[in-house]
């Protein structure tokens, strides 16, 4: 289902020159940093001033003005402090992205590439993690991630930021939801091939394609993708032990089966999980709602059942 985006989300002149200016990002960074009692907190003329190193109390009361004037800063009896819209610029500054990107890796995972059985690789480099295969030279995820997300002076904490990145990113998208910017996201099926000279594109199994309305962000997955988070198959990993979330979705701890195709009008594709024998299937329409759950269980759980 396609949305339009929404007619109030625009560029604002004036809220943007607001901020192209150091010593006014350096305000706006100098109050986020105030956090008292678990809430942000304020500062003093004077204590703001040696913060961001003005010795001019001119500049500086003219600096904040313009904050002031687009929304961003706010004056209180204690001093001054960002408004909501100033923490969303603070929170923008501190996730790294007016950063230079760190280059990290490759180093190697606990996980071995389906193909040829040599172990995975992952790297940061461009703002991007990727999990790649430098036996086979392919690679086989890249997605963005935000340098506060890891350290890197602890290659281990990459992949762990890479874990929380991709599950994040999968709730948010199978719920119509951009996680960069907030904006409604139109989600469909289609194959990975279509409108190129490869012959049997409609042989290739189908992909998700996710598209912001508003940022225009993008994303291709597997099928398989829409079902990790549904309540049938996290019901049916917890009942086994399992928590996907725990792992990189890589590679995660069940089988997952080949989408089959039931239909293209109106778009019915099923995805099987299973896990020692017992299995849950899937039906998903192109809005990734389930219209049918099975499930299958071993003749050994079968028997065992009242």
């Amino acid at each position: 289902m396609s949305r339009q985006p929404p007619d109030h989300v625009g560029l604002d002149d004036e809220a943007l020159k607001a901020v192209a200016n150091e010593t006014r990002l350096r305000i706006i960074a100098s109050l986020g940093a105030v956090v008292r009692d678990g809430r942000y907190g304020t500062r003093r003329f004077s204590e703001l001033m040696e913060q961001i190193g003005l010795s001019d109390s001119g500049q500086t009361t003219y600096h904040l003005d313009k904050l002031r004037e687009q929304g961003y800063v706010e004056r209180t009896e204690e001093g001054y402090r960002l408004t909501l819209r100033g923490l969303r610029i603070y929170q923008f500054v501190r996730s790294g992205v007016l950063s230079g990107s760190p280059a990290v890796g490759p180093f190697e995972l606990d996980l071995d590439h389906e193909e040829c059985g040599k172990p995975l690789s992952i790297r940061y480099e461009d703002h991007r993690v990727y999990g790649e295969c430098e036996h086979c030279d392919v690679v086989i995820e890249g997605s963005p991630l935000r340098p506060s997300a890891f350290d890197p002076e602890r290659p281990e904490s990459l992949r762990e930021g890479m874990r929380k990145q991709m599950w994040s990113e999968n709730f948010a998208l199978t719920q119509g939801y951009c996680l960069y910017c907030g904006g409604s996201v139109d989600t469909g099926f289609d194959y990975p091939y279509r409108g190129s000279d490869v012959d049997d594109a409609t042989e290739s199994e189908p992909v998700i394609r996710f598209n912001c309305t508003v940022c225009h962000w993008f994303l291709t997955t597997g099928v398989e993708y829409a079902g990790y988070l549904h309540p049938a198959v996290v019901s049916f990993c917890h009942r086994r032990g399992i928590d996907l979330r725990e792992h990189l979705m890589l590679k995660v701890p069940i089988e997952v089966q080949r989408p089959r195709i039931r239909s293209e009008d109106p778009w019915r594709v099923t995805v099987t999980y299973a896990y020692e024998g017992d299995s849950i299937t899937l039906t998903f329409d192109d809005d990734l709602t389930v219209h049918e759950i099975e499930r299958e269980a071993s003749p050994i759980e079968s028997d065992a059942s009242p």
